[in-house]
């Protein structure tokens, strides 16, 4: 079924979006192809830092067979994500159906699914001038066939907030490759994690689209499980952008020379916005979930720090070894609830 119009919102997104840095077509060409050979080249470095065995094949094949790279600009990522969007939201969308057909009736008339598409394609363009990069698993759903799950690279944003920042090119395109592809790493190793994250983010839209005639839950009951659904889907992303961020820093300085001004530089922008970049970030939730992320990021270090990562990685077993929101804060009892 049509939630929103993926043409509307795609349309919509392009049209309001900055193209981003100007650039001759050759140095389009070679910031395209360089970000290519990047990923290409993190693979092998995030097999050696993770010690993850889903992708341990990293260190000696390229990683095609896993996953699609593809370097995108903005109106690419708007695209991609409106199809992705509509797979995230159908299986709430249908239970609803299921439900309430009165209420799926006023959701799904044409008008709503206009107005709707043009409120996706908004916020679309503003998050295209954010990401640097993205691992999507839901691809081959969106695209209606067997298509693997794919990693875009936007290239303008990584060449604007290079040049910004005044990185250097090579290690800069590769520290953020090591990022996003720790996110397939994740993903390859939890084949369970797509359809655990989908399963809490419907959960959660049921929760709050659902009248209170069909919802049966009281309005403290419905406030205490948006709660706990909301910590749930917070922790996962947490421990996510968290563990990524501790192997991209674990980079050799000799792969990457500059990891420690490239993370400190990165760190200050990220504390320096203006005034209406900041206001924006608020009405986003993004200063919110870069604390959480932080938090996931410590909360990794830690643990590694206590037990290694070999048994670390037990926390990609199943859905029961996630930290929980509190464990996120102490390290020590996620150990205790996992090895005892």
């Amino acid at each position: 079924m049509q939630i929103f119009s993926q043409q509307v919102a795609a349309s919509t997104g392009r049209n309001l979006v900055p193209p981003g840095p100007r650039v001759p077509a050759t140095d389009a060409i070679i910031e395209t192809e360089g970000l290519r050979a990047a990923a290409y080249a993190a693979a092998e470095h995030v097999a050696t830092l993770s010690k993850l065995s889903a992708i341990e094949h990293w260190a000696t094949q390229p990683v095609d067979d896993d996953v699609e790279v593809l370097v995108v600009d903005r109106p690419g990522w708007i695209t991609a994500n409106s199809h992705s969007l509509q797979v995230m939201l159908e299986p709430a969308f249908d239970r609803l159906s299921q439900v309430s057909e009165s209420l799926m009736k006023s959701l799904g008339s044409d008008v709503t699914a206009g107005f709707s598409g043009a409120q996706v394609g908004a916020v679309l363009a503003f998050l295209s001038t954010k990401i640097l990069g993205q691992f999507e698993p839901y691809a081959a759903q969106a695209s209606g066939g067997d298509a693997k799950p794919r990693l875009m690279l936007v290239a303008p944003n990584v060449m604007m907030i290079r040049d910004e920042l005044k990185l250097d090119p090579e290690d800069f395109r590769f520290w953020v490759s090591l990022h996003e592809l720790t996110h397939v790493a994740q993903f390859a190793q939890a084949p369970w994690l797509a359809q655990h994250i989908l399963d809490i983010a419907t959960d959660f839209l049921l929760t709050n689209i659902l009248p209170e005639s069909e919802n049966q839950l009281t309005a403290e009951q419905k406030a205490a499980k948006t709660k706990k659904l909301e910590s749930q889907i917070t922790g996962v992303m947490s421990l996510l952008e968290g563990h990524a961020n501790v192997i991209m820093d674990g980079v050799d300085r000799k792969l990457v020379p500059s990891v420690r001004v490239i993370r400190k530089r990165f760190d200050e922008r990220s504390a320096n916005h203006n005034w209406l970049a900041q206001l924006l970030r608020k009405l986003f939730g993004l200063d919110a979930k870069a604390k959480q992320y932080k938090q996931g990021q410590a909360f990794v270090a830690a643990v590694i720090d206590r037990v290694g990562i070999e048994r670390f990685n037990v926390v990609w077993d199943a859905p029961e070894n996630l930290p929980s929101m509190d464990e996120l804060t102490d390290a020590d009892a996620w150990v205790a609830r996992v090895f005892n």
